[in-house]
Formats: structure tokens, sequence, C-alpha cells
């Protein structure tokens, strides 16, 4: 029997959706006729069409009465990624050097999911509302485009919030910090701004600009990785940024309830928390293991060598940011494969990051321990224990789930890569970077190439890992069961 799902509710809430994009459009655009460039039009065609397709659907669907469960709260948190990638692409087809119609798509798409993964090769040629439009869809997409939704829509609170909050919202468990998802949504939000306006400040104050401080505030905190130079960050040549910047990263990458908890007095909480303890372990190992590497290769000859390169690099590997240094994948096979094991890894649930997440990895070597230990003691009791609260054995089985979807989806589209001619390693570092969105480039995507030397197709097949992987796996793959749509 088929499920009675209320397209309606899904589609009102798109063209409210539509709306507050096109509002969100109207500062690139601002900047565009201020600063007198040409790349106006895109941004208006863009407006236009929010203003239309939006504002129809909402008024068409006005006296409908909004209802959203579990499989509209799917179903909306999906399309609206897609929708927003549609329609924030218009500016990149109309601008400077004009992308094609894949290009395009995938980089609004590697923008709104903070992969930053990029295909364009020239970003300096780009206009400065471009450039903050760019860096604006990973400011956006950074906590998500619902939870802003949660938090600017009052009328969610009672009609559908917890299944949209579920359904975006990363991690293990979606724990609330007060009764009303609104409330919860709000605080995030501040917390959020708050830290992008802290960067904005403290980047202005070294020797970047004010725009350029802005955008690479947007992108760093929501560990996007897009710059604004063609050099990335080696452009401003700067320890203090890179200092600046690895802080933040690092802040990026941690739940931000816990954030918010410190911000309140409950520092305790923080040091409490198993997950952030592992969160720093692995960063300290990982810089150590490298940095150690780098002295051994006679590479480290300076401060900013051996301290601040490479734990700006592990910062942003871990946090699926993606800042790359321009050397880094001539610091050999054992730093390669540090930095591979940290894009699988990922930063804390409840981030901006992507990847499998540290609270996973917690869960899972638990869990570990507790089967090794069952051989001996078979009658024991074994509970999983994180932060302090048990993880029940049904969370525990899809955390394996999860990980065993990730892993068969990082092979399928690897295969799916090298059946275009692209070699096995390219292959599989770019789907792990894109399915982790992390945006890091090797080999034919990395320095020497781009990922606009790829095919077409392999983009559509990235930007569609890239949405995977920043949606969770189950709310995008959910829609290929024949029981999404089955009571």
């Amino acid at each position: 029997m088929k499920v009675d799902i209320s397209y309606s509710s899904v589609f009102k809430m798109i063209g409210r959706l539509l709306i507050v994009l096109g509002i969100m459009l109207l500062v690139p655009l601002a900047v565009e006729l201020i600063d007198g460039e040409k790349e106006w039009r895109g941004f208006v065609t863009a407006i236009a069409i929010c203003a239309v397709l939006g504002g129809g659907l909402w008024y068409w669907l006005r006296d409908r009465k909004l209802s959203i469960g579990r499989r509209e709260g799917f179903m909306l948190v999906t399309l609206v990624w897609i929708v927003y990638s549609a329609v924030g692409m218009i500016p990149y087809m109309m601008s400077k050097g004009a992308l094609g119609f894949s290009d395009a798509y995938f980089e609004t798409m590697s923008g709104f999911t903070t992969t930053g993964a990029t295909v364009i090769a020239d970003v300096e040629g780009l206009s400065k509302g471009v450039l903050l439009w760019r860096s604006m869809t990973q400011w956006i997409g950074g906590l998500g485009i619902i939870l802003f939704m949660l938090a600017v829509l009052p009328s969610l609170d009672q009609k559908g919030g917890v299944p949209l909050y579920n359904a975006e919202t990363t991690g293990i468990t979606h724990d609330k910090l007060h009764p009303q998802i609104r409330q919860t949504a709000t605080t995030l939000w501040i917390v959020y701004i708050g830290l992008t306006i802290a960067l904005i400040a403290l980047l202005w104050a070294g020797p970047m600009n004010l725009f350029d401080s802005i955008c690479q505030a947007f992108t760093a905190i929501s560990t996007g990785g897009f710059s604004t130079r063609n050099a990335g960050i080696a452009y401003w040549d700067s320890d203090y940024v890179n200092v600046v910047l690895t802080v933040f990263m690092l802040l990026g990458g941690v739940n931000f309830a816990l954030i918010y908890a410190f911000c309140r007095g409950r520092f305790s909480l923080l040091l409490k928390n198993d997950v952030f303890r592992a969160y720093l372990f692995l960063i300290a190992v990982a810089y150590v293991g490298i940095a150690v590497s780098l002295i051994v290769q006679g590479r480290a000859t300076s401060v900013s060598d051996t301290f601040i390169q490479p734990m700006f690099h592990v910062v942003s590997t871990i946090t699926t940011t993606g800042f790359g240094l321009p050397d880094y994948a001539s610091w050999g096979p054992f730093c390669l494969l540090i930095t591979f094991l940290l894009m699988l890894s990922g930063a804390c649930a409840g981030s901006t990051t992507g990847a499998i997440k540290v609270d996973r990895l917690v869960a899972m070597y638990k869990n570990l321990k507790n089967q090794i230990s069952r051989t001996l003691y078979p009658n024991r009791i074994y509970l999983v224990r994180v932060n302090g609260v048990t993880v029940s054995p049904d969370d525990v089985r899809k955390m394996h789930a999860f990980i065993t979807l990730y892993i068969i989806l990082t092979v399928t589209g690897a295969l799916v890569l090298s059946g275009f001619g692209i070699s096995l390693d390219d292959s599989f570092f770019a789907v792990i970077s894109c399915i982790g969105d992390n945006g890091l480039g090797y080999g034919l995507t990395g320095v020497a190439g781009g990922y606009h030397f790829l095919p077409d197709s392999t983009k559509w097949v990235l930007s569609f890992l890239m949405l995977a992987g920043r949606l969770e796996l189950y709310t995008v793959l959910v829609f290929f069961f024949a029981s999404f749509w089955k009571k």
C-alpha cells in the first residue's frame, strides 16, 4: 500500500525557502551594483526565479494545512539542498568565464555542502559579488539550510520542526538545547554568528582586507574551504593567519552545543566529554606523526615548518575544511596516509564538519572492546557509553550500518570514476574528499590539476556523494527503497 505523503506541505515549505534564498541573494547583488560589475544580471535572474517560483508555490498552497512527519522531513531536506544548488548556480553561469551547467551545479553543491572542491581555476577573475556568494553558500550550508529555516520561521516550531531537525542534524543522537526546536536552532545560529564575527575581526586585524576577511571567515567557520585567492591561504604567507584559522577551524569541528555550554560557564561539560577529548587526541597524534616525519625528512627548517603548518594541515583535514597547503602532497606517503585517515574520520557530530565523525569512532571503539571482552566473559552485560550516556543497541547497529554504507558508496564511487579512465588513487581520493565534504585535492584534482579536469559525468556522481555525505547518507538513500513509499 502506498503511503499518503503530504506533498503540498513539502512544496509549500520549498516555496518559503526559495523566497528566503532570494532575500539572501540580494546581498551579493548589492555588492555587484556598488562595485560596478556586470555580473548583477545573474543575481537578478536567480532572484526573479526565487520570487516567481517561491512566491507561486507559497500562494498556490497557502491554504493547505502544514503536516510534516518523518517522510516529509526527509523529502523536504533532500529537495531543498538540490533546489538551492539549482538556483544558486545561476550567477556562476552568467559570470565572467561562465561555467557550464555541470560545472556550475558541482560548484554550488560543493558550496552548500561545505565540501570546497572547486572547478574554477582562476577564482581571482571572479567579481566580488560572485566571490561573496561563493563564500555565502558555504556559510549558509555550514549549520544547515533547514536549521536556518527553523530559526526564522516560527510556524515550524510545532508543525514538523522535530522531523526536520532530525533529518538534517548530524550525529548518533540529536540533542536539543531547549524544549522548543526553534529555540535550539536560534541558539546554535547565535553561537555560529558570534564565532564568524570574531574571526572576521581577527583576520581583518592581520594582513587581509575586510572583503577577504569576510569571505575567508565564512568558509573557515563553516569548515568549507573556498578561498578568494588562487593560491588559497598561502597567498597571504602569514603565520598569524594560519594560527587564527587553525583555532577557528578547530572550533568549527566541535559540537556547537558544547561551545554554547562553555560560553555559559559550564566548563566541565567540555572537559568531561569523551568525543571532544578523542577529537583533541586524534589531532595531537596526527600532528606529532606529521611533524616527526617532516623533521626526519629535513623539511622542518623553521618554527612555521615544524609547528604551524603541520597543525594547520591536520586541523584543516580532520574538520573537513580542506584549506590545502601547496606542498602537502610532497610530504611523503606516511603524511599522505595520515591525511587520508583524517579525511575519513572527520570531527565531532553537531558541528559543521563531514565524514564519519569522531562520535561514531568512539562508540565503535568501545563496542569493539566489549566484543573482545565478551569472548572471555560471555555471561557479563556490556554497555557502550559515550559521554556518560548509554548508546542503545539499535543506535550501535545504525552506526555499523552507516560505516558499511559509507564504505560501499566510497568503493562504488571510485569504481565509477575509474571507469572513466581516472587512476585508482585519484578516484579514491576524489570520492573520499567529496563524500566526506572535505574538498582536498591530490594528483589529478590537486595543485597540478583540479576538479575541472574531470569528465562532466563524474562531476554529477561526486555532486550526489557530496549531498549524501552532508545529509549523512540515510536521508538521501532512503528514497531508493520501496519501504519509503509504502506504509
